[in-house]
């Protein structure tokens, strides 16, 4: 094979089949590339249209190769040096299909390509036109695309509305187009000034077959048997005494066959060309159809090398092959050509198939294709390609861990809710004196340890030292929670006197306080490590197991406050332990004292943030419990859990990603210039949001709460001030110690703030006071970030 100057050692096939489909252009110019020693990465049809009930087969074989990804690396069915990569990716055909693949599912897949080696300067090589290649292309910063274009896809009949938009965009984004028919070369050379028409080709051993018995009696159709054929032409020559055979897969739907056609299985592709020799011809049954106006035949040389008849349907790509293919329009054409073969066959004919085919051997259609490449114009990536950071790197992190933390979340307030319609507001607000005391509690065992490594893990590549990290950090906690639990268990009466708890209440509030300590702190490393998947499906499991856990118990402990005190419990000791799982391959008996002194030294500063936490949680439950009762905690929680604790939930989501990804300077550019440009619009529409879900929320709650339109103002807008608040205590708790300091000053500005405004306005108007308190509180914090960024100026 004549070595061709393509400059790229890496060719990425962005394909529209599965490899273990029948073997195609796809599969022959991948191993091709192969076996030059390029490496080769195959990623499988990313989808084209929505599945159907006949797609099914496809299906679970993707459902298969994912479940054991052993077959990922070039052993399913894939030569030396191709990496086949079945994508996790939907159907790029709805909007919400295409956000979510844009959000979750293509970041998966390029830290997947990535992982197998993949590295930018590819030739990247594209067969089907749809939002996901054209996002993929635009991300993986390729030397040279070649779009293959193979199909006349926009006339399919389930094509997305939007494919000729779409075909436009990736032919502005190509270098070089081929098609393999003329039909997709005269449509094409008017869109792009550079279009080649390539086949794939014969290989050799096609060549080699004996020559025709001259007994034109035995035909053949060898391939896929799908509803683009046509069966009426097989059944007339078999019906006309021919012996007729259709044989390979049959898809779902495909045409029935009258029973004199004999039907035989497929077989390697290694052994087709050797089985061919058996016929005198052979078929090519083409529907006629705006779709397959563009087919070539992906066997047409094929059956040329073997010098034998091909009797085939009137495509227009065979048009030009009239003379040493014969074409009938209708079956009866049919068998009279298969009647006539004695008289029209010839030596002189079959030479000339056998050159035609030589013409058109892969050896000859692949070295066409190299040069196409070589002789494309090397792209220069633009600026904004590669990292794709800002908005898109803070998105693409936010998507695994928004769609199963908002699941989690939702599962988890409706838990609250369901809990509050059935324990009523007394019961209900005892629960919630029990979750703010644990709130105090909470602060001993978990100090910082979760911003700790969240903040020091993110920027470690090495394996091995992660996995010292984030055992030695398991570890102290371990030993810290070990030590701090009988001291606050022996203290028991003073700490309840200080936080104004009933004695009956505080060893629910300390096993509540320790489990979720435990919670946090265990699966935090997942974020540290950029698994926002595992973290996301972390909380899934904690957040749907709560409300069976809340079934449970209020079958065996009735309308208890103690039914979703021990709910909440089990639910953190589920997704603790599936985030140990999920994190197993890092867990080893490691104990580094240097790495303590740094995890340390983060976790005693940040776990104010903790105590900031709490002031904002607790003082407003204690002091309407002392003033109005323990009915009155139950009202104030209803709003404040559909609003101000949905904020926290939403922020801590936000945390997850914005730490990591703003941990350096570029981050932390990127990230104030994101919040410029979007805060207004943004924070609009989570007071809306609030608005709704807290209507929402109270018709699920009950009569026993009543709707008031002043606390429901006051709840939501204290709802956005706190999502405000929190993003920028994110931001600057992720930048350095001097950032951390600001963050927990301004968190500890809003707490002492929300502590004396509560202790002032609720036993004056109750409910209403505690929203007023929570908004002003956060106000000032807010008021303090700002003023903190403009001092700091844009440097910051």
């Amino acid at each position: 094979m004549v070595e061709k100057p393509l400059n790229a050692e890496q060719v990425v096939v962005l394909s529209s089949i599965d490899w273990d489909t029948a073997w195609q252009r796809h599969q022959i110019f991948a191993a091709a590339f192969a076996a030059e020693g390029r490496e080769v990465f195959f990623v499988e049809n990313t989808g084209f249209r929505n599945p159907s009930w006949r797609d099914l087969p496809r299906l679970w074989r993707r459902l298969r190769n994912l479940a054991f990804p052993g077959a990922v690396a070039g052993s399913n069915g894939g030569p030396e040096g191709v990496r086949i990569l079945p994508p996790r990716v939907l159907p790029p055909t709805w909007v919400v299909f295409r956000l979510l693949n844009s959000l979750i599912f293509l970041p998966a897949l390029r830290r997947k390509l990535a992982r197998a080696g993949l590295r930018p300067g590819a030739a990247c090589v594209v067969y089907v036109p749809t939002a996901t290649t054209i996002e993929l292309v635009r991300t993986l910063s390729p030397r040279v695309v070649l779009y293959d274009c193979a199909s006349n896809f926009r006339a399919h009949p389930r094509a997305p509305a939007d494919f000729p938009a779409r075909e436009r965009e990736l032919l502005s984004l190509s270098d070089q187009v081929v098609c393999d028919s003329d039909f997709l070369f005269e449509q094409k050379k008017t869109e792009h000034p550079r279009v080649e028409k390539i086949h794939q080709g014969v290989p050799e051993e096609y060549f080699h077959l004996p020559p025709p018995r001259g007994i034109w009696s035995d035909f053949c159709y060898y391939g896929t048997w799908s509803r683009d054929f046509d069966a009426g032409f097989v059944d007339a020559l078999a019906a006309a005494g021919f012996q007729t055979t259709v044989r390979g897969f049959s898809k779902p739907g495909a045409p029935s066959l009258g029973p004199a056609v004999r039907r035989h299985p497929p077989v390697a592709r290694e052994d087709v060309a050797a089985g061919l020799a058996l016929y005198d011809g052979f078929l090519l049954p083409y529907r006629l159809n705006p779709f397959l106006m563009g087919v070539v035949p992906a066997k047409i040389y094929e059956c040329l090398a073997t010098g034998r008849p091909v009797l085939a349907a009137p495509l227009p790509s065979l048009k030009a092959l009239e003379g040493l293919v014969y074409i009938g329009e209708t079956p009866e054409d049919w068998v009279r050509i298969a009647r006539e073969l004695p008289r029209t066959e010839t030596d002189e004919l079959r030479r000339a198939r056998v050159a035609l085919a030589r013409a058109h051997s892969t050896e000859i259609e692949f070295g066409r294709l190299k040069a196409c490449l070589a002789a494309a114009p090397a792209r220069k990536p633009a600026a904004s390609e590669p990292p794709r950071a800002g908005l898109y790197a803070f998105l693409s992190g936010l998507g695994w861990i928004g769609l199963l933390y908002g699941l989690a979340k939702a599962s988890t307030l409706l838990t609250q809710i369901a809990a509050g319609r059935w324990l009523g507001p007394e019961e209900y607000g005892r629960a919630n004196l029990v979750l703010a005391a644990a709130a105090y509690l909470q602060i001993a065992p978990m100090l910082g340890f979760p911003t700790a490594m969240g903040k020091l893990l993110a920027p470690e590549q090495d394996e091995a030292r992660r996995a010292r990290f984030i055992s030695t950090a398991l570890a102290a906690f371990a030993a810290w929670t070990l030590l701090c639990l009988p001291v606050m268990a022996a203290a028991h009466h003073a700490l309840g006197r200080a936080l104004g708890l009933p004695d009956s209440l505080f060893v629910p509030s300390l096993l509540l306080a320790t489990a979720n300590a435990v919670y946090v702190v265990v699966a935090s490393p997942l974020l540290g490590l950029r698994r926002f998947a595992h973290r996301g499906l972390v909380e899934a499991a904690y957040g749907l197991s709560a409300p069976f856990a809340l079934l449970a118990a209020v079958l065996v402990l009735g309308p208890d406050h103690r039914a979703l005190i021990s709910a909440l419990c089990a639910g953190f000791l589920l997704a603790s332990l599936f985030a140990l799982w999920c994190q197993r391959s890092y867990l080893a008996l490691a104990f580094e004292p240097r790495i303590l002194k740094a995890v340390w030294g983060y976790a005693a500063v940040a776990a104010l943030n903790l105590l900031a936490a709490a002031f904002v949680l607790a003082p407003a439950r204690f002091i309407l419990h002392a003033c109005r009762g323990a009915e009155e905690v139950g009202l104030f929680s209803a709003y404040f859990t559909a609003t101000v604790q949905l904020a926290l939930a939403l922020l801590y989501m936000l945390q997850a990603v914005i730490i990591p990804m703003a941990s350096d300077a570029r981050g932390q550019r990127e990230t104030w210039d994101m919040l410029r440009r979007w805060s207004a619009p943004a924070l609009l529409g989570a007071w809306t949001f609030f608005l709704a879900g807290l209507l929402a929320a109270l018709a699920l709650f009950g009569r026993r709460y009543p709707m008031r339109w002043d606390w429901i103002l006051a709840f939501s807008g204290a709802a956005v001030l706190a999502l405000a608040h929190g993003t920028l205590s994110a931001l600057y708790s992720a930048r350095d110690f001097s950032g951390l300091r600001v963050s927990v000053i301004g968190g500890l500005l809003t707490g002492l703030g929300n502590a004396a405004l509560a202790a002032w306005l609720i036993p004056a108007y109750g409910v209403t006071g505690a929203a007023a308190a929570l908004g002003l509180s956060f106000a000032l914090g807010l008021t303090f970030f700002l003023g903190a960024r403009a001092g700091a100026g844009s440097g910051a």
